[in-house]
């Protein structure tokens, strides 16, 4: 099976405790990083981390996550 960053996630897609988007999100202008970030945050388990590459950052995007440290971050 096979899910599209660019729509919306299936339903048969359970709940995960680390999600890797390591630059991936660079290849997408900002409106579309933050429609992919609140798309996978949907699918992350409390209490679960995410994974971006050093050179994308979140902080201008005003997504519910918080920083853990560099290109790690929880959901807020």
């Amino acid at each position: 099976d096979q899910a599209n960053l660019m729509q919306p996630m299936p339903d048969w897609l359970p709940k995960f405790d680390v999600i890797f988007l390591r630059n991936v999100l660079i290849y997408f202008d900002n409106e579309a990083k933050a429609e992919i970030v609140r798309r996978v945050l949907g699918h992350l388990k409390p209490n679960g981390v995410l994974y971006t590459g050093h050179a994308e950052s979140l902080s201008t995007l005003s997504l519910p996550v918080r920083t853990l440290a560099t290109a790690i971050h929880g959901h807020a």
